[in-house]
């Protein structure tokens, strides 16, 4: 194992945005619309692979022939396949489909699926590369922070295997170098976060995304929904993400209700693609905030997906966070009350707008119908304080307290 080298760290003044960090985003193509999996044989071919690790979600794998369908789409570049992932992406798991990569001889890696083993693939490109082997060997490259201003973020160098992420639902990890892990010891959320854990390429096909299940498939939007609004009110907004997270809000608030109800509309489905690249598109120079924060823990400790922490966190979040960023949730406001057909009221902010447009998508909105208990609140508050992005929140948020508070409101 190599040792993890110059780490980022700051202190006073509060921490240091993501901008500025990530000059180097290895991304180089992103194929999109129905058919996109046909140019796979192509890029596996520019990008010198011939052995690939496919790593699959187990709900696709039971959905499709995954090794026959990939096998075909790559030219025979399947060297084996891993369908061991588990939501929120265990340690144990990451450890897993190393050693399968290594076993197997890859020399690239091919994600299928949602989030977690998108964020999987990350994960093994990371270890295969670094020698990781054990636990204690991946938390050496955990990020660490200390509320309210001290952060470490170790950054790898050394060569990785070549990954190549194709998306089935809409939580957009595949355009971001940052992986989520959960220690299943500590039941804690960690972050990773690395320039070279970016994809090589993204692969956005409907015709696969037809195999989502539609309770995820919507779930995921609202992941998406959850960067457009946070990027937009974030401290560190810039116009052009305004620009695209607030197009990303419009596609979705038209074209997800659509998706849900028809999953062949192939139409509404690559537009709600599209809508989450848009929403990710300014992740590594703006700082999101609380309801990703808290929802990276509620995954971790109480094993809520990830869709579902923005369903039942962001209307919450925006009513705590009102009295900061009124003019741009009147932006937002503006776009939820045209889908539904009714008039914004400039001085409520979008809290009651979100919260509407999740129960139309017959999600849950609050944390009492998910089955988060309330004596789980004070572990969540504790471990969301360590999360380098509840710092970024903007309001600042100054202790346990006012986390449990939040959550309190959630709850209802």
């Amino acid at each position: 194992m190599t040792a993890p080298t110059a780490p980022t760290e700051t202190a006073g003044g509060g921490p240091a945005p993501l901008a500025g960090r990530f000059d180097s985003i290895p991304l180089e193509s992103v194929l999109f619309g129905p058919g996109a999996s046909g140019g796979l044989a192509a890029e596996c071919e520019r990008l010198g692979i011939s052995r690939l690790l496919l790593i699959a979600s187990p709900s696709l794998a039971r959905a499709l022939d995954v090794r026959a369908v990939f096998d075909a789409a790559t030219g025979g570049r399947i060297a084996d396949v891993f369908t061991g992932g588990r939501p929120h992406v265990p340690h144990d798991v990451v450890l897993a489909a190393a050693e399968a990569a290594r076993a197997a001889g890859a020399d690239g890696v091919l994600s299928v699926g949602g989030g977690s083993p998108i964020d999987l693939g990350k994960a093994v490109s990371l270890c295969v590369a670094e020698g990781v082997r054990t636990r204690e060997e991946l938390l050496a490259w955990r990020v660490v922070f200390a509320y309210p201003d001290k952060v470490e973020i170790p950054t790898t160098t050394a060569p990785q295997l070549p990954h190549i992420a194709v998306s089935t639902t809409l939580s957009a990890g595949e355009f971001t170098s940052i992986i989520g892990v959960t220690d299943t010891e500590r039941l804690v959320k960690d972050l990773y976060i690395t320039p070279s854990l970016v994809p090589r390429m993204v692969v956005l096909d409907p015709e696969l995304a037809v195999h989502t299940p539609r309770d995820l498939w919507a779930s995921t939007g609202l992941r998406a929904v959850d960067h457009a609004v946070e990027a937009l009110c974030s401290t560190t907004a810039q116009p052009v993400t305004d620009a695209l997270c607030a197009d990303a809000l419009r596609r979705l608030t038209r074209y997800l209700p659509a998706s849900v109800r028809d999953a062949a509309d192939l139409h509404a489905a690559s537009q709600c693609q599209i809508a989450a690249w848009q929403s990710i598109f300014g992740l590594t120079n703006v700082n999101l905030g609380l309801s990703h924060g808290i929802g990276h823990q509620l995954g971790a400790r109480c094993g809520v997906p990830h869709g579902i922490t923005s369903c039942v966190m962001l209307p919450a979040v925006l009513e705590y966070n009102l009295e900061h960023t009124r003019e741009p949730q009147a932006r937002i406001a503006e776009i939820f009350a045209a889908a539904a057909g009714v008039q914004a009221d400039p001085a409520a902010g979008a809290g009651e707008l979100v919260r509407r447009f999740i129960a139309s998508l017959g999600l849950p909105t609050s944390l009492r119908e998910i089955g988060v208990e309330r004596a789980e609140f004070p572990a969540l508050a504790r471990d969301a304080m360590a999360d380098l992005i509840v710092a970024s929140n903007p309001r600042p948020v100054t202790g346990e307290d006012e986390v449990v508070a939040i959550l309190e409101s959630a709850y209802r």
